[in-house]
């Protein structure tokens, strides 16, 4: 009952009040003519309730029961059903959510469980429109959409790619998809023979409302349109380049490309220059997430995104990040559900600018960052002209890019990398770009992990004394050094001494000392000192310490398949056209592409 039915007043109560007078021998005061009492079950009230009654019937008439009227014909929920049935499949990705892929039309993953304009609810709403002239109910379209989930849950997860897919070719070579983002499902395909744009995508994709279209390669294109763009050095550029190569390879950890520099550098211009070859982005300059939930929201929209001019990163998004670009699950609460739990499982592509932060950058992010930094820019220009420049540039330089995939695919399965540092896929990728190229990227990235990892021990006295002891050990011709860490105390306060820096950083209780140097092993070890701790052997736990040999000029080895082979010119055009639809490599074969089974969704 309604809150209003508890007013509602006893038609009836006038009467009653007007008897209590008389026999109290008061002389009741004269009424106006009244109207005859309405009898029970009557009246506005009853009358607005039977109109509310009959309008239901007549919702009922139109359709919104399930059930088929004699004589009426299939109800609305049964059309909807029908419709659904006829235009799309139902799938189930590999992480548990449900999708409609139409039939016949894109090869795009339709959501059912989205409420917006890019959810399967919308979608047969307008069928029914425009096939009878009438409007779904809400509750039509829910009956149909819980038959339909329950329908896409019993099927067989399958990959749904966001952006980049792989796929298997007849040969059992692997190809990479591009979803290009227009209104079809037009697609780049990529293998180890070229590149070839095809009408419509072997894979399956979704779609976010950030994922704009990439623009239309230039076949033998060229990065001198981009490299006149970006204001880096050469070997930074080359890395960022090799940055970009590596984000279009998917199920495998990506730097985070870490822009610092100071004021008036085009840091976010740089950024979105080099993320429209990958992932153009309509909001591309944005700002760090307030919590997990917005970082959830981030993470699942785009495939590559960046966060502008970062001030300082909390412990909790420090944390995201890592996860982010080596494998993260995000679990969230489905909604209108206490006991239902939604999985969302990711690897991402990340670029992060700044200026200078407030903290040091924790040692496991560190880890898993690539830094260029940006030159100061002499002539500036206006962000039309940018715009206008980059343009025209992103093309040319897309063609180029893809070349350079297709050679990087060529040359991986024979590279050779020893002593692989933290992200070492991204490792191989650079030392497949160099046996192509003739650069020495991964040499030049290993320069810049062992940068970072002195500016991480810069600031911290224990850092630099366990770096102090090893080097001295190793110049002195020592052992690596083994021992405990209460053992290690007083050895380490006397290279402090010996060396004339303070010693007020160095732990005094043993427990905290074991810690520490569990902590800061990563970034020794990028600047050549070796720090390990063991397990606990009886009840002493040893550790172990040593200053690394140095590593000899990387050089990556050519690919037995390309003895002869020159490197790759990037930066003098050949013959620039667009590729068209049918440009299509003889040595790809499309049509007899099947879906590799099952890998993780975008």
């Amino acid at each position: 009952m309604h809150a209003a039915d508890h007013n509602d007043a006893d038609p009836n109560e006038w009467n009653q009040d007007e008897e209590k007078a008389v026999g109290d021998g008061l002389t009741p005061t004269p009424a106006p003519a009244r109207k005859p009492v309405p009898p029970p079950g009557s009246g506005p009230r009853q009358e607005q309730r039977q109109g509310k009654a009959a309008d239901k019937d007549e919702d009922a008439q139109d359709g919104e029961s399930d059930t088929e009227s004699e004589g009426r014909g299939p109800s609305p929920a049964q059309l909807l059903m029908q419709y659904a049935e006829d235009e799309y499949r139902m799938i189930r990705s590999s992480d548990g959510r449900t999708y409609a892929v139409p039939k016949d039309g894109p090869n795009i993953a339709v959501p059912l469980a989205s409420r917006g304009g890019s959810g399967i609810r919308t979608k047969l709403a307008m069928s029914l429109l425009r096939r009878t002239g009438k409007v779904a109910t809400s509750s039509a379209l829910s009956d149909c959409i819980n038959v339909l989930e329950g329908e896409a849950a019993e099927k067989q997860p399958e990959p749904v790619f966001l952006r980049m897919g792989r796929h298997r070719l007849s040969d059992g070579a692997t190809a990479v998809v591009v979803d290009m983002g227009s209104e079809t499902d037009r697609s780049v395909i990529i293998t180890a023979q070229g590149w070839t744009l095809s009408a419509s995508s072997p894979v399956v994709f979704r779609r976010s409302e950030l994922i704009h279209p990439l623009p239309e390669p230039v076949r033998g294109g060229a990065l001198d349109g981009l490299r006149a763009l970006v204001n880096l050095t050469e070997e930074d550029f080359r890395l960022a380049i090799g940055w970009v190569v590596a984000a279009y390879l998917i199920e495998m950890p990506h730097p985070i490309l870490f822009v610092q520099g100071e004021q008036g550098t085009a840091k976010s211009s740089l950024v979105r220059t080099l993320l429209a070859l990958v992932d153009p982005q309509p909001a591309a300059d944005r700002e760090a997430p307030a919590d997990k939930r917005e970082w959830a929201i981030f993470s699942r929209a785009s495939w590559a995104f960046s966060f502008d001019n970062l001030t300082e990163i909390a412990p909790w998004l420090s944390n995201s990040l890592c996860k982010g670009v080596t494998g993260d699950a995000v679990l969230q609460r489905v909604l209108h559900s206490d006991e239902d739990i939604a999985v969302f499982s990711f690897q991402r592509v990340i670029a992060l600018t700044t200026i200078g932060l407030k903290h040091e950058i924790a040692g496991d992010l560190a880890d898993r960052m690539l830094m260029v930094e940006p030159d100061v820019i002499d002539t500036r220009l206006s962000e039309a002209e940018v715009t206008k420049l980059r343009d025209a540039a992103v093309p040319h330089a897309l063609g180029a890019i893809l070349d350079l995939v297709s050679a990087v695919l060529r040359h991986l399965p024979t590279v050779e990398v020893a002593d692989l540092p933290r992200m070492a896929d991204f490792a191989r990728i650079l030392a497949a770009l160099d046996a192509a190229t003739g650069w020495t990227t991964l040499a030049a990235y290993r320069g810049k992990v062992a940068a970072m990892g002195a500016d991480l021990i810069e600031g911290d006295r224990l850092a630099q004394a366990l770096y102090l002891f090893a080097t001295d050990r190793h110049t002195q011709g020592c052992e690596p050094w083994q021992g405990t860490a209460r053992e290690l105390i007083p050895l380490l306060s006397a290279t402090c001494r010996r060396h004339r820096i303070p010693a007020d950083q160095i732990p005094t209780d043993y427990r905290v000392m074991g810690r520490k140097v569990r902590e800061i092993a990563p970034a020794l070890r990028k600047v050549g000192v070796d720090v390990r701790v063991p397990s606990r052997t009886g009840k002493r736990r040893f550790l172990l310490i040593k200053a690394l040999a140095a590593r000899p000029e990387e050089r990556s080895t050519p690919s037995s398949d390309s003895k002869g082979e020159e490197p790759m010119s990037l930066m003098s055009p050949g013959p620039e056209t667009p590729a068209q639809a049918s440009d299509i490599n003889p040595s790809v074969d499309v049509t007899s592409m099947s879906p590799m089974s099952p890998g993780p969704s975008g």
